[in-house]
């Protein structure tokens, strides 16, 4: 939960309320039972009633309107941090706004469809990985730690039946892959806990039996018998007989495993790096996730993140690839065009057929992506630029721009810990200084990692002292770096855009003296925004323009 940015909504194990990666304080009983009747029924209202019979088991007192009031009062001041208004008061009773990514039951739900389906279609990798996912969300038993509540107890109850049913999938996949001896241990904790449940009882014989230890399996079909007629009074059931049949006669079918289909050979690939701290990026993302995850894009959807060098582009997408990487069972990869060429015949022939989720990242033309992008309808393209692509079809485009003081302080204070971020106007003046673009706000984080003893005030006033850029040249995180790659780039292809950017660092300089042809390239270059140089870009144009020829 910690890398996730907005509120996350956790009930299966102790109901759970995070905000902004850091968990909530639930501490009053009716508020968490209050929460948990709204996050069972998402988008959906539920009426007063409804909650009454939640919050008092033994019947609402008179004044049961007015406490649920008071709750959702409480609720909002957590939930409604940002700004947005996700309980809304609605038809008599109350609503909870969520996106499918914030509630743990629907993304289980979503991963375990997709599991089934991967199963169904004869992609047993596909479908391990998917119902693996699905199960780590579960903490322990579905709103663990609330009192007991009618209520509550038919969808809790179908809760728990649907982790039973994908541990059920999940044996099943594993048998399909061949994983039979560290199959066995799982499916004879499942038959322990769950003994009336013969797909259980099912594969555990079929793990023993392919693992070559017969009288095992033929043991476990008969303790299998014993706990049904004991448990039901009931005989096992035809699937379960059949399979002690077969083993009985040595039917060579039982080694064969199911067919796979040939996309499945091929396995769920993830190659997306790991996500970074994200501050005030939630809609933004909210959007690409959204664009990514449409039933409606015809074709591959093509989704363009742009802004700023520095803005902390690639973060947004990678984190939108992560909460989107289940609408693309097949896998999701990672390329990086700053470091990497790709054959982009081979990288299509590599996508035909395969729903895959591509992250493309620091793209510089329209001309580079073209040669990459495919017509697969299962296929998605999340790229990043410093500037929109507009001659790309893109499905959608998603513009990140600079942090707000506010975010950018508290972006920051995660960074280095909240107790150096002090005094305030320091910690606004040090990410004013890093024209509050997070590559600089990391790079001002890591100075004060590397040195505990340099209070905040102490950078701001290094950083005021006018060495801003040498100050923030940090490992990877050098703000003129990027910037000087982006100008080298364009000086290859484009001399004069390259000397305007020069010449713009003289003083008494502005861009409406260059003609617009030449203020639209240095804009296609990532390198003049809104007509003019960002403070960073113009201490870069200057320094270029002081050196020897």
């Amino acid at each position: 939960m910690e890398t996730f940015e907005g509120i996350r909504y956790r009930l299966l194990g102790p109901v759970e309320l995070y905000h902004e990666g850091e968990a909530v304080d639930l501490s009053s009983t009716k508020v968490r039972l209050m929460l948990t009747a709204l996050a069972l029924a998402p988008n959906t209202v539920v009426s007063f009633e409804a909650l009454g019979r939640v919050l008092w088991e033994r019947g609402a007192p008179p004044s049961a309107r007015s406490n649920v009031r008071t709750y959702a009062t409480t609720l909002r001041r957590v939930l409604d941090r940002d700004s947005r208004n996700r309980l809304v008061s609605r038809g008599g009773g109350y609503l909870l706004s969520t996106d499918p990514d914030e509630l743990d039951v629907q993304v289980f739900h979503r991963l375990a469809e997709i599991g089934r389906r991967a199963l169904a279609d004869g992609e047993p990798a596909s479908a391990r990985t998917h119902l693996r996912q699905a199960l780590a969300l579960w903490r322990g038993h579905p709103a663990e730690g609330l009192p007991p509540r009618r209520a509550l107890a038919g969808q809790l109850d179908a809760l728990a039946e649907q982790r039973l049913l994908v541990e059920e999938d999940l044996l099943e996949a594993e048998l399909a892959v061949g994983a039979t001896a560290e199959l066995v241990g799982s499916a004879r904790m499942l038959v322990t806990e769950h003994p009336l449940r013969e797909r259980g009882w099912a594969a555990l014989m079929l793990a023993l039996y392919r693992g070559g230890d017969v009288a095992a399996a033929l043991e476990a079909f008969a303790e299998a018998r014993h706990r049904l007629v004991e448990g039901l009074g009931l005989e096992p059931g035809p699937r379960l007989q059949q399979l002690h049949q077969a083993m009985l006669n040595r039917d060579p079918a039982l080694l064969e495993r199911p067919a796979v289909s040939t996309a499945a050979t091929v396995g769920t690939r993830c190659e997306l790096p790991r996500q970074v701290t994200l501050v005030s990026r939630a809609e933004e993302v909210r959007t690409v996730v959204a664009a990514l995850c449409s039933p409606d894009a015809e074709g591959a959807r093509v989704v363009v993140v742009h802004g700023p060098p520095g803005a902390g582009k690639s973060a947004v997408a990678l984190r939108a690839a992560h909460q989107a990487a289940w609408c693309y069972p097949d896998g999701q990869r990672y390329v990086d065009l700053n470091h990497t060429a790709v054959d982009g015949a081979h990288w299509r022939s590599a996508l035909a057929g395969r729903r895959e989720l591509v992250v493309v990242d620091h793209c510089s033309s329209a001309a580079q992506l073209r040669p990459l992008l495919v017509a697969e309808p299962g296929c998605g393209f999340l790229v990043t630029a410093d500037t929109p692509l507009a001659a790309v079809d893109a499905t959608c485009r998603v513009a990140v721009g600079r942090l707000s003081t506010p975010a950018a302080v508290a972006m920051l204070g995660r960074l280095v810990g909240r107790a150096r971020i002090t005094p305030e106007w320091a910690a606004a003046d040090v990410v004013a200084r890093c024209d509050h673009l997070p590559l600089a706000i990391r790079a001002a984080a890591a100075v004060l990692i590397a040195d505990p003893r340099l209070s905040l005030a102490g950078l701001a006033a290094r950083l005021s002292a006018g060495a801003v850029l040498d100050e923030l040249a940090v490992d990877d995180l050098d703000p003129r770096a990027r910037l000087l790659a982006r100008y080298r780039e364009m000086s290859t292809v484009d001399h004069v855009a390259a000397a305007a950017f020069q010449y713009l660092g003289t003083e008494g300089v502005v861009a409406g003296e260059l003609s617009p042809a030449v203020v639209r390239r240095l804009a296609d270059h990532g390198l003049l925004e809104d007509g003019h140089l960002a403070p960073l870009t113009h201490r870069v144009a200057v320094e270029l323009g002081t050196m020897p020829a």
